[in-house]
């Protein structure tokens, strides 16, 4: 059975993603970032509430336009954000909430680590040996720039590095172009849809398993 999962990582400048989902596996239909909305000028919280409707609406004309049969929405969490982002980001989220509630459609949250943990974005050898010669040679020289045998300045494979990379490797063949730092949120939203995605198969391949043992 054939699912169009749409996938928001809701934010300021949320990426979106809209994919057929199927027994056979994924198609990429479309893909993007909503440009980013700054906090317009007033006094708190009337300027938060014109923010977050603001946001909101631009996110609303997505899900309405791409008629998604499940939204997959990246669950908040408090992490390190400050107070004011990790506020505007909730108010944002039940604006969403109650749209898809009205709208009646189907909509599942998903952690931020167990997506990055279930879609496989774990950071490799060679990335790893990276980061361990970039604090190497800091420390050596005192210095908070690392440069390679060449000359060339690098800096530390973080998370975003590799949910980028990894997002590169599962969705090659339907990209335009390969992802850069710059589509971190776009990266995230494709692997939220390919993380519903994956325990979409695991649940089916469960359910034929205990069919077969009955």
């Amino acid at each position: 059975m054939v699912e169009k999962i749409l996938s928001l990582d809701m934010s300021t400048k949320t990426g979106w993603a809209l994919l057929n989902s199927m027994p056979t596996g994924i198609v990429l239909l479309e893909y993007g970032k909503l440009e980013q909305i700054h906090t317009p000028e007033g006094a708190y919280p009337e300027s938060f509430i014109k923010w977050a409707y603001s946001v909101f609406e631009k996110i609303r004309d997505v899900i309405l336009a791409k008629n998604p049969d499940v939204v997959v929405l990246e669950e908040t969490s408090a992490g390190s954000k400050a107070i004011y982002t990790q506020k505007i980001l909730e108010w944002i989220h039940f604006l969403v909430a109650q749209l898809v509630v009205d709208m009646g459609l189907k909509v599942i949250y998903i952690l931020t680590e167990e997506w990055r943990r279930e879609t496989g974005c774990l950071i490799s050898k060679e990335e790893k040996k990276r980061n361990k010669e970039v604090r190497e040679y800091k420390k050596k020289n005192a210095s908070k720039i690392a440069y390679d045998k060449d000359g060339k300045r690098i800096g530390k494979i973080t998370r975003k590095h590799v949910n980028i990379r990894r997002a590169n490797e599962v969705f090659a063949e339907f990209l335009k172009e390969p992802l850069r730092k710059k589509d971190e949120d776009t990266a995230d939203s494709l692997l939220l849809a390919y993380c519903y995605h994956l325990r979409r198969l695991r649940s089916s391949e469960e359910i034929q398993s205990q069919k077969v043992q009955s």
